[in-house]
Protein backbone atom coordinates (compact mmCIF):
# COMPACT_ATOMS: atom_id res chain seq x y z
CA UNK A 1 0.00 0.00 0.00
CA UNK A 2 2.83 2.35 0.91
CA UNK A 3 4.58 1.37 -2.30
CA UNK A 4 1.59 2.46 -4.42
CA UNK A 5 1.40 5.83 -2.63
CA UNK A 6 5.06 6.42 -3.24
CA UNK A 7 4.63 5.69 -6.96
CA UNK A 8 1.78 8.19 -7.21
CA UNK A 9 3.89 10.90 -5.60
CA UNK A 10 6.77 10.24 -7.99
CA UNK A 11 4.45 10.40 -11.03
CA UNK A 12 2.89 13.67 -9.78
CA UNK A 13 6.30 15.31 -9.30
CA UNK A 14 7.38 14.14 -12.77
CA UNK A 15 4.31 15.59 -14.46
CA UNK A 16 4.69 18.81 -12.51
CA UNK A 17 8.26 19.28 -13.67
CA UNK A 18 7.29 18.49 -17.27
CA UNK A 19 4.35 20.86 -17.71
CA UNK A 20 4.64 23.56 -15.06
CA UNK A 21 6.81 26.56 -15.83
CA UNK A 22 8.09 28.88 -13.17
CA UNK A 23 7.12 32.56 -13.44
CA UNK A 24 10.75 33.42 -14.04
CA UNK A 25 10.86 31.10 -17.05
CA UNK A 26 7.60 32.48 -18.49
CA UNK A 27 8.81 36.03 -17.97
CA UNK A 28 11.99 35.18 -19.84
CA UNK A 29 9.90 34.31 -22.88
CA UNK A 30 8.62 37.86 -23.13
CA UNK A 31 9.91 39.74 -26.20
CA UNK A 32 13.18 41.48 -25.44
CA UNK A 33 14.92 44.37 -27.17
CA UNK A 34 18.18 42.75 -28.31
CA UNK A 35 20.04 46.06 -28.43
CA UNK A 36 19.31 47.17 -24.86
CA UNK A 37 18.34 43.85 -23.23
CA UNK A 38 15.02 45.26 -22.03
CA UNK A 39 11.39 44.33 -22.54
CA UNK A 40 10.03 45.85 -25.76
CA UNK A 41 7.06 47.14 -23.73
CA UNK A 42 9.44 49.21 -21.55
CA UNK A 43 12.33 50.14 -23.84
CA UNK A 44 11.87 53.91 -24.10
CA UNK A 45 15.24 54.15 -25.85
CA UNK A 46 13.77 52.54 -28.98
CA UNK A 47 10.12 53.57 -28.64
CA UNK A 48 9.55 57.35 -28.20
CA UNK A 49 5.97 56.69 -27.05
CA UNK A 50 7.29 55.11 -23.85
CA UNK A 51 9.31 58.18 -22.80
CA UNK A 52 8.16 60.45 -20.01
CA UNK A 53 5.90 63.23 -21.37
CA UNK A 54 7.53 66.66 -21.35
CA UNK A 55 11.04 65.33 -20.79
CA UNK A 56 13.54 66.46 -23.43
CA UNK A 57 15.40 63.81 -25.42
CA UNK A 58 18.91 64.11 -26.82
CA UNK A 59 18.67 62.48 -30.26
CA UNK A 60 22.39 62.62 -30.91
CA UNK A 61 23.42 60.73 -27.78
CA UNK A 62 20.21 58.67 -27.41
CA UNK A 63 19.23 59.49 -23.82
CA UNK A 64 17.21 61.93 -21.79
CA UNK A 65 18.59 65.46 -22.07
CA UNK A 66 19.04 65.75 -18.30
CA UNK A 67 21.06 62.52 -18.37
CA UNK A 68 23.26 63.62 -21.29
CA UNK A 69 26.56 64.54 -19.69
CA UNK A 70 28.16 64.93 -23.13
CA UNK A 71 25.96 67.97 -23.76
CA UNK A 72 25.71 69.02 -20.09
CA UNK A 73 28.76 67.82 -18.12
CA UNK A 74 27.97 70.28 -15.35
CA UNK A 75 24.87 68.38 -14.18
CA UNK A 76 26.54 65.02 -13.56
CA UNK A 77 26.28 63.79 -9.95
CA UNK A 78 29.62 62.13 -9.25
CA UNK A 79 28.40 60.31 -6.15
CA UNK A 80 25.73 58.34 -8.06
CA UNK A 81 26.58 55.14 -9.90
CA UNK A 82 26.02 55.27 -13.66
CA UNK A 83 24.55 52.56 -15.95
CA UNK A 84 26.54 52.79 -19.17
CA UNK A 85 24.24 50.37 -21.01
CA UNK A 86 20.98 52.31 -20.53
CA UNK A 87 22.29 55.86 -19.87
CA UNK A 88 20.58 56.17 -16.50
CA UNK A 89 21.73 56.34 -12.91
CA UNK A 90 21.85 52.88 -11.37
CA UNK A 91 19.29 53.81 -8.74
CA UNK A 92 16.73 54.58 -11.43
CA UNK A 93 17.55 51.95 -14.07
CA UNK A 94 14.56 49.63 -14.08
CA UNK A 95 16.18 47.48 -16.75
CA UNK A 96 19.11 46.44 -14.57
CA UNK A 97 17.08 46.61 -11.34
CA UNK A 98 13.49 45.44 -12.06
CA UNK A 99 12.65 45.73 -8.38
CA UNK A 100 12.72 49.53 -8.79
CA UNK A 101 9.45 49.33 -10.71
CA UNK A 102 7.64 48.79 -7.42
CA UNK A 103 9.57 51.23 -5.24
CA UNK A 104 10.04 54.09 -7.68
CA UNK A 105 7.17 56.54 -7.12
CA UNK A 106 5.79 59.07 -9.54
CA UNK A 107 6.89 62.07 -7.51
CA UNK A 108 10.54 61.07 -7.95
CA UNK A 109 10.03 60.76 -11.70
CA UNK A 110 8.45 64.19 -11.88
CA UNK A 111 11.37 65.72 -9.95
CA UNK A 112 13.84 64.13 -12.37
CA UNK A 113 11.86 65.23 -15.40
CA UNK A 114 11.56 68.77 -14.10
CA UNK A 115 15.33 69.21 -14.02
CA UNK A 116 15.28 69.27 -17.83
CA UNK A 117 13.65 72.71 -17.64
CA UNK A 118 16.82 74.12 -16.12
CA UNK A 119 19.17 72.69 -18.74
CA UNK A 120 21.22 75.08 -20.82
CA UNK A 121 22.41 74.48 -24.38
CA UNK A 122 26.09 75.43 -24.21
CA UNK A 123 26.57 75.26 -27.97
CA UNK A 124 23.77 77.68 -28.89
CA UNK A 125 23.69 79.61 -25.59
CA UNK A 126 19.95 79.31 -24.98
CA UNK A 127 17.79 77.30 -22.63
CA UNK A 128 17.61 73.70 -23.79
CA UNK A 129 13.81 73.74 -23.90
CA UNK A 130 13.93 76.79 -26.24
CA UNK A 131 16.64 75.59 -28.62
CA UNK A 132 15.07 75.20 -32.04
CA UNK A 133 18.24 73.69 -33.48
CA UNK A 134 18.58 70.95 -30.84
CA UNK A 135 14.86 70.31 -30.46
CA UNK A 136 13.04 71.30 -33.68
CA UNK A 137 10.31 68.75 -32.91
CA UNK A 138 8.99 71.12 -30.21
CA UNK A 139 7.69 73.45 -32.94
CA UNK A 140 4.70 71.17 -33.40
CA UNK A 141 3.63 71.75 -29.78
CA UNK A 142 3.83 75.55 -29.81
CA UNK A 143 0.76 77.69 -29.24
CA UNK A 144 0.31 81.24 -30.64
CA UNK A 145 2.82 83.51 -28.90
CA UNK A 146 5.30 80.70 -28.11
CA UNK A 147 8.53 80.14 -29.97
CA UNK A 148 11.94 78.46 -30.30
CA UNK A 149 15.27 80.22 -30.61
CA UNK A 150 17.67 79.83 -33.54
CA UNK A 151 21.24 81.09 -33.13
CA UNK A 152 23.47 81.67 -36.16
CA UNK A 153 27.24 81.21 -36.21
CA UNK A 154 27.78 84.97 -36.47
CA UNK A 155 25.94 88.25 -36.80
CA UNK A 156 27.18 88.54 -40.39
CA UNK A 157 25.46 85.33 -41.49
CA UNK A 158 22.02 86.87 -41.85
CA UNK A 159 23.16 90.28 -43.11
CA UNK A 160 25.11 88.65 -45.93
CA UNK A 161 21.97 86.65 -46.84
CA UNK A 162 19.99 89.88 -47.19
CA UNK A 163 17.74 89.36 -44.16
CA UNK A 164 15.86 92.59 -43.33
CA UNK A 165 13.69 93.21 -40.29
CA UNK A 166 11.05 95.79 -39.47
CA UNK A 167 8.55 96.44 -36.70
CA UNK A 168 4.87 95.63 -37.38
CA UNK A 169 2.72 98.46 -38.66
CA UNK A 170 -0.63 99.44 -37.19
CA UNK A 171 -3.58 100.78 -39.11
CA UNK A 172 -6.48 100.11 -41.40
CA UNK A 173 -6.42 99.11 -45.03
CA UNK A 174 -8.88 97.48 -47.40
CA UNK A 175 -8.82 93.75 -46.85
CA UNK A 176 -9.12 91.25 -49.62
CA UNK A 177 -8.19 87.59 -49.66
CA UNK A 178 -7.35 86.25 -53.11
CA UNK A 179 -8.00 82.58 -53.78
CA UNK A 180 -8.43 80.34 -56.78
CA UNK A 181 -11.93 79.38 -57.87
CA UNK A 182 -13.69 76.95 -60.16
CA UNK A 183 -17.00 77.73 -61.84
CA UNK A 184 -19.76 75.15 -61.49
CA UNK A 185 -23.49 75.00 -62.13
CA UNK A 186 -25.79 76.33 -59.46
CA UNK A 187 -27.05 73.04 -58.03
CA UNK A 188 -30.20 74.79 -56.79
CA UNK A 189 -31.08 75.61 -60.41
CA UNK A 190 -30.13 72.25 -61.93
CA UNK A 191 -32.55 69.37 -62.55
CA UNK A 192 -32.02 65.82 -63.81
CA UNK A 193 -35.22 64.91 -65.66
CA UNK A 194 -36.32 61.29 -65.34
CA UNK A 195 -39.59 59.54 -66.28
CA UNK A 196 -41.91 58.69 -63.40
CA UNK A 197 -43.31 55.66 -65.21
CA UNK A 198 -41.63 52.93 -67.25
CA UNK A 199 -42.11 52.93 -71.01
CA UNK A 200 -40.52 53.43 -74.42
CA UNK A 201 -39.39 56.80 -75.80
CA UNK A 202 -41.69 57.70 -78.70
CA UNK A 203 -40.79 61.29 -79.59
CA UNK A 204 -38.04 63.74 -78.54
CA UNK A 205 -38.74 67.44 -79.08
CA UNK A 206 -35.56 69.15 -77.80
CA UNK A 207 -31.78 68.87 -78.05
CA UNK A 208 -28.65 69.96 -76.18
CA UNK A 209 -28.17 73.73 -76.15
CA UNK A 210 -31.85 74.58 -76.60
CA UNK A 211 -33.31 77.32 -74.43
CA UNK A 212 -36.31 75.75 -72.73
CA UNK A 213 -39.38 77.43 -71.27
CA UNK A 214 -41.22 76.23 -68.18
CA UNK A 215 -43.89 73.68 -69.16
CA UNK A 216 -42.39 73.05 -72.61
CA UNK A 217 -42.85 69.50 -73.96
CA UNK A 218 -39.54 67.61 -73.91
CA UNK A 219 -40.36 63.98 -74.72
CA UNK A 220 -43.28 61.57 -75.15
CA UNK A 221 -43.13 58.08 -73.69
CA UNK A 222 -45.49 55.18 -74.41
CA UNK A 223 -46.23 53.58 -71.05
CA UNK A 224 -48.73 50.79 -70.20
CA UNK A 225 -48.65 52.06 -66.62
CA UNK A 226 -50.03 55.41 -67.74
CA UNK A 227 -52.80 53.79 -69.75
CA UNK A 228 -53.77 51.68 -66.75
CA UNK A 229 -53.68 54.67 -64.40
CA UNK A 230 -55.86 56.76 -66.72
CA UNK A 231 -58.33 53.88 -67.11
CA UNK A 232 -58.50 53.42 -63.34
CA UNK A 233 -59.18 57.10 -62.91
CA UNK A 234 -61.95 57.17 -65.51
CA UNK A 235 -63.55 54.06 -63.96
CA UNK A 236 -63.35 55.66 -60.51
CA UNK A 237 -65.04 58.81 -61.82
CA UNK A 238 -67.85 56.78 -63.39
CA UNK A 239 -68.35 54.77 -60.22
CA UNK A 240 -68.36 57.96 -58.16
CA UNK A 241 -71.07 59.42 -60.39
CA UNK A 242 -73.17 56.27 -60.04
CA UNK A 243 -72.80 56.13 -56.26
CA UNK A 244 -73.69 59.81 -56.05
CA UNK A 245 -77.01 59.19 -57.91
CA UNK A 246 -77.82 56.22 -55.65
CA UNK A 247 -77.04 58.30 -52.57
CA UNK A 248 -79.25 61.20 -53.67
CA UNK A 249 -82.10 58.81 -54.44
CA UNK A 250 -81.84 57.06 -51.09
CA UNK A 251 -81.66 60.41 -49.33
CA UNK A 252 -84.96 61.48 -50.91
CA UNK A 253 -86.61 58.17 -50.07
CA UNK A 254 -85.52 58.21 -46.42
CA UNK A 255 -86.86 61.73 -46.04
CA UNK A 256 -90.24 60.44 -47.28
CA UNK A 257 -89.83 57.43 -44.99
CA UNK A 258 -90.13 55.08 -47.95
CA UNK A 259 -86.75 53.36 -47.36
CA UNK A 260 -84.91 52.39 -44.20
CA UNK A 261 -82.23 54.40 -42.46
CA UNK A 262 -79.83 51.49 -42.94
CA UNK A 263 -80.15 51.57 -46.75
CA UNK A 264 -79.53 55.31 -46.69
CA UNK A 265 -76.40 54.96 -44.60
CA UNK A 266 -75.12 52.19 -46.85
CA UNK A 267 -75.59 54.44 -49.91
CA UNK A 268 -73.74 57.24 -48.11
CA UNK A 269 -70.81 54.95 -47.26
CA UNK A 270 -70.62 53.66 -50.84
CA UNK A 271 -70.59 57.23 -52.16
CA UNK A 272 -67.80 58.30 -49.81
CA UNK A 273 -65.72 55.25 -50.73
CA UNK A 274 -66.15 55.96 -54.44
CA UNK A 275 -65.07 59.58 -53.85
CA UNK A 276 -61.94 58.41 -52.01
CA UNK A 277 -61.12 55.99 -54.82
CA UNK A 278 -61.48 58.75 -57.42
CA UNK A 279 -59.19 61.02 -55.41
CA UNK A 280 -56.61 58.25 -55.01
CA UNK A 281 -56.49 57.40 -58.72
CA UNK A 282 -56.29 61.10 -59.54
CA UNK A 283 -53.31 61.47 -57.19
CA UNK A 284 -51.65 58.54 -58.96
CA UNK A 285 -51.77 60.49 -62.21
CA UNK A 286 -50.19 63.47 -60.48
CA UNK A 287 -47.47 61.18 -59.14
CA UNK A 288 -46.73 60.08 -62.69
CA UNK A 289 -46.07 63.71 -63.61
CA UNK A 290 -49.33 64.69 -65.27
CA UNK A 291 -50.32 68.31 -64.74
CA UNK A 292 -53.77 69.56 -63.70
CA UNK A 293 -54.40 70.61 -67.29
CA UNK A 294 -53.48 67.14 -68.60
CA UNK A 295 -55.80 65.45 -66.09
CA UNK A 296 -58.64 67.77 -67.09
CA UNK A 297 -57.96 66.79 -70.70
CA UNK A 298 -58.30 63.09 -69.73
CA UNK A 299 -61.63 63.84 -68.02
CA UNK A 300 -62.83 65.76 -71.05
CA UNK A 301 -61.83 63.30 -73.79
CA UNK A 302 -62.35 60.16 -71.68
CA UNK A 303 -59.15 58.86 -73.28
CA UNK A 304 -56.92 56.27 -71.59
CA UNK A 305 -54.01 56.90 -73.96
CA UNK A 306 -50.68 55.34 -72.96
CA UNK A 307 -48.76 58.51 -73.89
CA UNK A 308 -46.81 60.22 -71.07
CA UNK A 309 -45.72 63.75 -71.87
CA UNK A 310 -42.68 64.96 -69.90
CA UNK A 311 -42.60 68.75 -69.43
CA UNK A 312 -39.84 71.15 -68.33
CA UNK A 313 -40.18 72.08 -64.62
CA UNK A 314 -38.61 75.53 -65.14
CA UNK A 315 -36.98 77.67 -67.80
CA UNK A 316 -33.31 77.06 -68.58
CA UNK A 317 -30.81 75.58 -70.99
CA UNK A 318 -30.62 71.91 -71.90
CA UNK A 319 -27.05 70.80 -71.15
CA UNK A 320 -27.38 67.03 -71.48
CA UNK A 321 -29.60 64.59 -73.42
CA UNK A 322 -29.79 60.82 -73.06
CA UNK A 323 -33.29 60.27 -74.47
CA UNK A 324 -33.24 58.25 -77.72
CA UNK A 325 -36.33 57.24 -79.72
CA UNK A 326 -37.13 53.56 -79.28
CA UNK A 327 -35.15 53.07 -76.09
CA UNK A 328 -36.76 51.84 -72.90
CA UNK A 329 -36.86 54.28 -70.03
CA UNK A 330 -37.72 53.66 -66.39
CA UNK A 331 -37.86 55.79 -63.24
CA UNK A 332 -34.32 56.86 -62.32
CA UNK A 333 -33.03 56.92 -65.91
CA UNK A 334 -31.79 60.43 -66.67
CA UNK A 335 -33.30 61.68 -69.93
CA UNK A 336 -32.16 65.33 -69.79
CA UNK A 337 -30.22 67.82 -67.65
CA UNK A 338 -31.70 71.30 -67.49
CA UNK A 339 -30.03 74.25 -65.77
CA UNK A 340 -30.78 77.92 -65.26
CA UNK A 341 -27.59 79.73 -66.31
CA UNK A 342 -28.54 83.14 -64.95
CA UNK A 343 -26.45 82.36 -61.84
CA UNK A 344 -23.41 80.15 -61.18
CA UNK A 345 -21.43 78.83 -58.23
CA UNK A 346 -17.77 79.60 -57.55
CA UNK A 347 -16.09 76.80 -55.61
CA UNK A 348 -13.30 78.17 -53.39
CA UNK A 349 -10.53 76.81 -51.16
CA UNK A 350 -9.71 79.03 -48.17
CA UNK A 351 -6.48 78.77 -46.10
CA UNK A 352 -7.13 77.60 -42.56
CA UNK A 353 -5.64 80.66 -40.90
CA UNK A 354 -7.90 83.06 -42.85
CA UNK A 355 -11.21 81.55 -41.79
CA UNK A 356 -12.13 83.72 -38.84
CA UNK A 357 -11.87 86.85 -40.98
CA UNK A 358 -14.63 85.62 -43.33
CA UNK A 359 -18.36 85.15 -42.96
CA UNK A 360 -21.32 84.29 -45.12
CA UNK A 361 -22.47 87.39 -46.95
CA UNK A 362 -19.01 88.80 -47.72
CA UNK A 363 -18.72 90.25 -51.20
CA UNK A 364 -16.56 88.60 -53.87
CA UNK A 365 -15.06 89.82 -57.13
CA UNK A 366 -13.95 87.25 -59.69
CA UNK A 367 -11.73 87.66 -62.74
CA UNK A 368 -10.92 85.14 -65.47
CA UNK A 369 -8.13 84.97 -68.03
CA UNK A 370 -10.69 83.93 -70.64
CA UNK A 371 -12.72 87.07 -69.86
CA UNK A 372 -10.05 89.78 -69.51
CA UNK A 373 -12.45 92.70 -69.28
CA UNK A 374 -15.11 91.14 -67.09
CA UNK A 375 -15.41 91.46 -63.31
CA UNK A 376 -18.03 89.11 -61.90
CA UNK A 377 -19.52 90.04 -58.52
CA UNK A 378 -21.43 88.03 -55.96
CA UNK A 379 -21.52 86.90 -52.34
CA UNK A 380 -20.22 84.11 -50.15
CA UNK A 381 -23.12 81.76 -49.51
CA UNK A 382 -21.47 78.84 -47.70
CA UNK A 383 -18.41 78.07 -45.56
CA UNK A 384 -17.64 74.43 -44.84
CA UNK A 385 -17.59 73.14 -41.27
CA UNK A 386 -14.49 70.99 -41.85
CA UNK A 387 -10.85 71.37 -42.90
CA UNK A 388 -9.12 69.09 -45.37
CA UNK A 389 -6.53 67.14 -43.36
CA UNK A 390 -4.01 67.05 -46.20
CA UNK A 391 -4.16 70.56 -47.65
CA UNK A 392 -5.40 72.34 -44.48
CA UNK A 393 -7.85 74.24 -46.67
CA UNK A 394 -11.57 74.80 -46.18
CA UNK A 395 -14.10 74.65 -48.98
CA UNK A 396 -16.38 77.62 -49.56
CA UNK A 397 -18.90 78.71 -52.16
CA UNK A 398 -19.98 81.98 -53.71
CA UNK A 399 -23.06 82.75 -55.81
CA UNK A 400 -22.53 85.11 -58.74
CA UNK A 401 -24.73 86.52 -61.46
CA UNK A 402 -23.91 85.14 -64.92
CA UNK A 403 -24.81 88.00 -67.21
CA UNK A 404 -24.86 86.92 -70.82
CA UNK A 405 -24.01 83.34 -69.80
CA UNK A 406 -20.30 84.23 -70.07
CA UNK A 407 -19.24 81.92 -67.27
CA UNK A 408 -18.80 78.28 -68.22
CA UNK A 409 -18.88 75.22 -65.99
CA UNK A 410 -15.31 74.13 -65.19
CA UNK A 411 -13.72 77.54 -65.83
CA UNK A 412 -10.93 78.58 -63.43
CA UNK A 413 -10.39 82.10 -62.15
CA UNK A 414 -9.15 84.32 -59.35
CA UNK A 415 -11.54 85.48 -56.64
CA UNK A 416 -10.98 88.36 -54.25
CA UNK A 417 -13.03 88.07 -51.06
CA UNK A 418 -13.86 91.41 -49.45
CA UNK A 419 -14.67 90.93 -45.73
CA UNK A 420 -17.20 93.29 -44.23
CA UNK A 421 -14.58 94.62 -41.81
CA UNK A 422 -11.21 96.22 -42.58
CA UNK A 423 -7.84 95.15 -41.29
CA UNK A 424 -7.23 96.85 -37.97
CA UNK A 425 -4.29 96.02 -35.74
CA UNK A 426 -0.70 94.85 -36.11
CA UNK A 427 0.22 94.00 -39.67
CA UNK A 428 3.23 92.45 -41.37
CA UNK A 429 3.98 91.76 -45.03
CA UNK A 430 2.74 88.44 -46.36
CA UNK A 431 6.38 87.64 -47.23
CA UNK A 432 7.16 87.54 -43.49
CA UNK A 433 4.85 84.58 -43.00
CA UNK A 434 6.15 80.99 -43.12
CA UNK A 435 4.34 77.72 -42.51
CA UNK A 436 5.33 74.45 -40.88
CA UNK A 437 2.90 71.53 -40.86
CA UNK A 438 0.19 73.95 -41.94
CA UNK A 439 0.68 76.32 -38.97
CA UNK A 440 1.69 79.99 -39.45
CA UNK A 441 5.01 81.26 -38.03
CA UNK A 442 7.07 84.44 -38.21
CA UNK A 443 10.72 85.07 -37.32
CA UNK A 444 11.48 87.65 -34.63
CA UNK A 445 14.96 89.14 -34.22
CA UNK A 446 16.17 88.98 -30.60
CA UNK A 447 19.86 89.80 -31.18
CA UNK A 448 22.22 90.24 -34.10
CA UNK A 449 22.78 86.47 -34.29
CA UNK A 450 19.68 85.20 -32.46
CA UNK A 451 16.19 84.80 -33.93
CA UNK A 452 12.99 83.19 -32.74
CA UNK A 453 10.59 81.13 -34.79
CA UNK A 454 7.25 82.07 -33.27
CA UNK A 455 3.78 80.64 -33.75
CA UNK A 456 1.19 83.33 -34.50
CA UNK A 457 -2.56 83.64 -34.96
CA UNK A 458 -3.62 85.40 -38.13
CA UNK A 459 -6.49 87.73 -38.89
CA UNK A 460 -7.67 89.00 -42.24
CA UNK A 461 -5.20 89.38 -45.07
CA UNK A 462 -4.85 90.45 -48.66
CA UNK A 463 -2.14 89.91 -51.25
CA UNK A 464 0.32 92.24 -49.49
CA UNK A 465 -0.32 92.36 -45.75
CA UNK A 466 -1.61 90.05 -43.05
CA UNK A 467 -3.02 90.90 -39.63
CA UNK A 468 -1.32 89.31 -36.60
CA UNK A 469 -3.98 88.76 -33.94
CA UNK A 470 -1.66 87.11 -31.43
CA UNK A 471 2.05 86.36 -31.18
CA UNK A 472 3.95 89.61 -31.77
CA UNK A 473 4.38 92.94 -29.96
CA UNK A 474 4.47 96.38 -31.62
CA UNK A 475 8.15 97.01 -30.80
CA UNK A 476 9.51 93.63 -31.93
CA UNK A 477 11.59 93.31 -35.10
CA UNK A 478 10.09 90.86 -37.59
CA UNK A 479 11.97 89.39 -40.55
CA UNK A 480 10.21 90.84 -43.60
CA UNK A 481 12.68 90.01 -46.37
CA UNK A 482 14.48 86.71 -47.07
CA UNK A 483 12.74 84.97 -44.17
CA UNK A 484 13.41 81.72 -46.02
CA UNK A 485 17.05 82.04 -44.88
CA UNK A 486 15.97 81.60 -41.26
CA UNK A 487 13.52 78.92 -42.35
CA UNK A 488 16.33 77.02 -44.09
CA UNK A 489 18.45 77.05 -40.93
CA UNK A 490 15.53 75.67 -38.95
CA UNK A 491 14.70 73.02 -41.55
CA UNK A 492 18.35 71.97 -41.58
CA UNK A 493 18.10 71.24 -37.87
CA UNK A 494 14.93 69.23 -38.46
CA UNK A 495 16.89 67.04 -40.87
CA UNK A 496 19.31 66.11 -38.11
CA UNK A 497 22.00 68.79 -38.16
CA UNK A 498 21.42 69.80 -34.56
CA UNK A 499 23.83 69.49 -31.65
CA UNK A 500 27.31 68.26 -32.40
CA UNK A 501 29.69 66.71 -29.94
CA UNK A 502 32.83 68.77 -29.81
Amino acid sequence: MKYKSLVKVVIFVFLLTMFWKAPEIMASQEKVCALHQASVTECFICDPKLREPGRLWCKEHVRYENRCFLCHPEIKEEDRLWCEEHNLYEDECIFCHPELRKTQNKSEKNVKASTSKELYCQEHEVAEKECGICHPELAETLKPGQGLKIRFESAESTSKAGVITDIPSFGKSPAGLSVLSRVSYNQNSLVRITPLAAGVVQKVFVDVGDDILKGQLLVEIVSPEIARAKSDYLSALANEKLKELVFKREKGLVEKKITSQQEYEQALADYQMSTNTAMMTRQQLLNYGLTEEQIQEVEKTRSSSSTLQVLAPFSGTLIERNAVIGEAAKPGDMLFSLVDLTSMWLELSIPEDSLHALEVGDSVEATFNALPEAIVRGQLTWLSSSIDEQSRMMKARALVVNNGALLKHGMFGQVKILPKRNLEGLQVPVAALQRFNGNPFIFVKLASDLYEIRRVELGAQNNEIVEIVKGVLPHEEVVVTHSFTIKSEFLKSRLGAGCVDE
